[in-house]
């Protein structure tokens, strides 16, 4: 999916925030405001997609925050989209580097990777990003601005094969899924949102308190 094919989920914003993050009764009168003319303009939501795209984000495994300014005049800021890509790295397979753990050492004796491909980190699809940045405006929209926090983003196929449930494809050792969650937003909330953004696969995990965002064929599913 392209960033401007997102806008087709962003056309509705006004709306379609409120009716995920409002009380039933307050969304019945919002959305008969929005009916009447309060919705976004063309001009508007195209200036959502052009302007500077932030995102604010904590990792739960380090405490880590970062608040990086990832585009800017309508392009990736190299240094900054690196440092998103480290930011997103995989602190498991970093732990079990430290420890050397005999994940790591079965791994490498075995001849399936060599020392140089046993790396924490990759460059990561900017669309996973874009769809956090959308994130990160609905939630300042609604003044609860706030870091969201990212459980996993990359992960390496050692740690994958180390991870329960995960999928023997799964777009993370791909650079191109986040699991995420965010302080005082329901995870079924956040799924939706993510869902009507359109941008690739959405899950919500009930059981572990997360929801997926991936890259892939947009698609979605809960457990």
């Amino acid at each position: 999916m392209t960033r401007r094919a997102a806008l087709r989920g962003l056309g509705g914003l006004g709306l379609g925030t409120i009716l995920l993050l409002q009380e039933p009764g307050v969304a019945h009168a919002q959305a008969i405001a929005a009916a009447a003319g309060a919705l976004p303009s063309a001009a508007q939501r195209d200036e959502f997609w052009t302007r500077d795209r932030t995102v604010w984000v904590r990792r739960t495994s380090t405490g880590e925050v970062i608040k990086s300014t990832y585009w800017r005049n309508g392009q990736l800021v190299q240094s900054e989209y690196e440092r998103l890509c480290w930011f997103a790295r995989d602190t498991t397979l970093e732990r079990l580097i430290r420890e050397n753990s005999p994940h790591i050492r079965k791994a490498l004796d075995s001849g399936r990777f060599t020392r140089e491909q046993v790396s924490q980190w990759t460059m990561m699809n900017p669309i996973i990003f874009d769809v956090h940045y959308a994130i990160t405006s609905w939630l300042g929209w609604f003044n609860m601005a706030r870091p969201i926090d990212w459980t996993s983003a990359f992960r390496h196929p050692i740690t994958n094969a180390i991870t329960e449930g995960s999928a023997r494809d799964s777009w993370h050792m791909r650079g191109g899924a986040v699991d995420a969650r965010i302080p005082g937003v329901p995870i079924e909330q956040f799924g939706r949102f993510a869902q009507w953004l359109g941008a690739g696969g959405v899950g919500v995990y009930v059981g572990k308190s997360f929801t997926h965002t991936d890259s892939g064929r947009v698609r979605s599913w809960r457990s």
